[in-house]
């Protein structure tokens, strides 16, 4: 009876890891690839692909041959990542203060200084900005960031603002730009842009900017300027407009975002001059053990607008998706747009773009076509990785890829709201070791009862 009970505890304790066994992954979604002449394949993953992975970094995403067996991939960004653009303080000097313009002769080394009446412009306001030098390196200059005390400039257009260029202060060149700074009020809501784009690169000493008398009111305002290199690589950038979701708050309206998307950037859809949009965005990722009660976090407070000026038309900058969960960012996060303008907003209005960097997939087309998709499945998926280093140029170059396109999704089993795990995980755990203890304890008596019994 001894030997019994010990190998009824032995099998117990065996069996328990077994009550979870692995099996097939389930994938919801398919769609076809075309063919392709060659074995090293790439095509580029839309955004109805993307859109519909269940997993972090793509993981529930495989190629798979006619006979359904998983084929070695890789999934990766196309095009160079994009480098922020090396930002410098610079100094800068007001022409309606001949002190400060004085400070700017004395810091000027070449014999042959400009005098203070050689630089004032009688029929303009203006203001000399000094270029960074580094180990006798010019900064190369993309763009100014001004700032400027908002109390101080609560309305400004400069409809005729000159920019010029100089080594010497003496001889100046006019330089175009593409995007002028402003500040103006438009339906109560302040909209400003603090960047001044050049068309070109600019690589001088010396900028000055000046005006007539819409200028004036920058100079005693402005706080600093910051010089902007250009952006060393391009990155490739796709925009994709959604719907987003209505709530009980009819200014209030919410996106889930799908955990597998690289999105870079975000915008409101505005289909016609005059359109303004205001408010606060907000985050959480959405937890199951709150439900609804999950708690959001304020990110950032927005304005998005296009407005027509006598400077053309104005267009808000789109602004990047902040994440504060940078740390924890293997779940889906969902959005929450609260809109304090307009008011009412139109459910038919509440569609944003958001810009996000495509993907490939490279793949090796082992076995039988065609090939094919298979993807969103909550079920761990295991990855094929390729033989080969294909991030090496000369290695992807050598295999010579062949490009062939996705074609349209199929639905291969509806996809269902997973049940929150609050409702039945932490109450099967507890049924599982309550059962395990109840064996032992029985196992335990029944071996004091046979040991009893020896004696």
């Amino acid at each position: 009876m001894l030997n019994k009970c010990l190998k009824s505890l032995v099998l117990g304790l065996v069996c328990l890891p077994l009550l979870s066994v692995a099996s097939e992954p389930v994938f919801h979604y398919e769609a076809p690839l075309t063919e392709g002449a060659g074995t090293y394949r790439r095509a580029e993953l839309p955004w109805f692909v993307l859109a519909n992975l269940l997993q972090a970094n793509q993981a529930d995403l495989q190629v798979r041959n006619a006979d359904n067996q998983a084929v070695p991939s890789r999934i990766s960004p196309i095009g160079d990542l994009q480098l922020q653009p090396e930002e410098r303080a610079l100094n800068f000097f007001r022409g309606d203060d001949p002190t400060q313009v004085g400070v700017l002769l004395q810091l000027e080394p070449t014999t042959h200084k400009p005098k203070l009446e050689q630089l004032a412009l009688t029929d303009r306001s203006y203001l000399i900005i000094q270029n960074s030098e580094l180990e006798g390196q010019l900064f190369n200059l993309q763009s100014l960031k001004l700032a400027w005390d908002s109390q101080k400039l609560s309305q400004w257009l400069p409809k005729n603002l000159k920019v010029e260029t100089s080594d010497d202060l003496q001889t100046w060149q006019a330089v175009s730009t593409k995007r002028l700074p402003y500040i103006l009020k438009e339906q109560n809501v302040l909209v400003e842009n603090h960047s001044l784009e050049f068309n070109q690169v600019i690589k001088a000493r010396f900028l000055r900017l000046s005006g007539d008398n819409d200028f004036a009111p920058l100079l005693s305002a402005l706080q600093s300027v910051n010089g902007l290199a250009p952006e060393q690589s391009m990155q490739r950038i796709v925009w994709q407009a959604v719907g987003l979701t209505s709530t009980a708050d009819p200014q209030q309206f919410t996106y889930q975002m799908p955990p597998s998307l690289p999105v870079k950037y975000w915008r409101m859809r505005l289909d016609q001059p005059g359109d303004l949009y205001a408010g606060q965005l907000q985050s959480r990722y959405p937890d199951a053990r709150y439900g609804a009660n999950t708690k959001y976090d304020t990110v950032v407070s927005f304005v998005d607008y296009r407005l027509s000026s006598e400077l053309g038309e104005l267009r808000a900058p789109s602004q990047s998706l902040p994440n504060p969960y940078a740390w924890y960012s293997d779940q889906s996060m969902e959005w929450r747009w609260t809109f304090t303008q307009p008011k009412p907003l139109p459910v038919n209005k509440a569609v944003v773009e958001f810009a996000w960097q495509p993907l490939e997939i490279k793949f090796i087309a082992q076995g039988k076509g065609p090939f094919r998709l298979v993807y969103g499945s909550r079920d761990p998926v295991e990855t094929i990785a390729l033989p080969f280093d294909d991030t090496d140029a000369s290695v992807a170059k050598r295999f010579g890829s062949t490009t062939v396109e996705v074609g349209a999704e199929h639905v291969l089993k509806p996809l269902e709201k997973p049940i929150s795990y609050k409702q039945w995980l932490p109450y099967a755990l507890w049924s599982v070791l309550i059962a395990a203890v109840a064996l032992l304890l029985w196992m335990a008596r029944n071996l004091w009862r046979d040991l009893n019994k020896t004696t």
